[in-house]
């Protein structure tokens, strides 16, 4: 591939050959390594930033720009220069008044460019808010593997010094109860073996409670199926308006009306009408006229 070259002014005593007015041009090697890396840059698909309000974003923009720097091996001269490229709108705006405002014998850096950056887009209130959703994070409604994501994503700003120990502990705590107790059957020295076994008894949790789901319907038929033989065959009472199966598998809903007196609530034995109904003589019979 071609590289563009930067001209620069011949080299004063030089001598030039007849008929040429303009001073011989001389490239500068740094001026080609930069073009270099900016086209390294531009074939990693490095997206520019125009400013953000949402905090998270900015840090994820700026990791990874330090991340791509890293990986063509830009010296940290050629890096602020490469950063500034990658600016657009309020951000641009905002690290020209950096520059304006600057008063120093020395050149601003990269470092300078990193600190004013989490200055402006990632400040220390924003910080501290992480490190405590870090504190607290916890699985609630999510699967194993989203509240793994979410785990990773905060981990980032919980600073240096967390040992494998203390996120596998960490991690363990902000479990489901339910999965949490299926886990503590074994010990962990890495935390993505305890991330595999918590998914793995989560699906198991899950298949069981579709198992039980599935069984209840059974259930319910049984139940049908045996109060609707009582009802038909055995039952001394009748259910109110029982024109429907619902209406006789259940029996609390339904109304029982006893059949001598027509009253709800009592069986023959309580009936306030019983001595009535068992010492009236039977209706006589009419003659009939031959």
């Amino acid at each position: 591939m071609h590289i563009p070259q930067i001209p620069v002014q011949g080299v004063p005593g030089q001598q030039l050959p007849q008929g040429l007015q303009q001073p011989l041009l001389v490239y500068r090697a740094s001026d080609e390594r930069f073009y270099r890396l900016t086209s390294q840059m531009r074939n990693m698909d490095m997206e520019h930033f125009g400013g953000t309000v949402i905090a998270t974003v900015a840090h994820d923009w700026k990791l990874n720009l330090q991340r791509k720097l890293e990986i063509i091996e830009c010296p940290p001269e050629a890096s602020l220069r490469l950063a500034m490229q990658y600016l657009r709108g309020d951000a641009l705006v905002w690290w020209e008044g950096v520059r304006l405002g600057h008063r120093g014998p020395d050149r601003l850096t990269f470092a300078d460019f990193i600190r004013e950056f989490d200055r402006k887009y990632f400040p220390k209130e924003a910080m501290d808010k992480k490190k405590s959703d870090f504190e607290h994070v916890s699985q609630g409604d999510m699967t194993i593997r989203e509240y793994e994501v979410k785990f990773n994503r905060l981990r980032r700003f919980a600073g240096g010094g967390i040992t494998e120990e203390d996120l596998i502990r960490k991690f363990l705590g902000g479990m489901r109860v339910e999965i949490r107790n299926r886990c503590h059957v074994v010990t962990y020295y890495i935390l993505g073996n305890l991330v595999k076994k918590a998914a793995e008894q989560e699906a198991g949790l899950e298949e069981e409670h579709k198992l039980f789901k599935s069984a209840q319907p059974k259930v319910g038929k049984t139940l049908e199926s045996h109060w609707t033989s009582h009802m038909a065959r055995n039952c001394r009472f009748k259910p109110l308006n029982a024109d429907s199966v619902r209406q006789i598998v259940e029996p609390r809903a339904a109304t029982m009306d006893y059949f001598n007196c027509g009253q709800p609530g009592h069986i023959f034995r309580d009936c306030p009408r019983r001595e009535q109904a068992e010492d009236s003589p039977p209706p006589k019979r009419q003659a009939i006229d031959q």
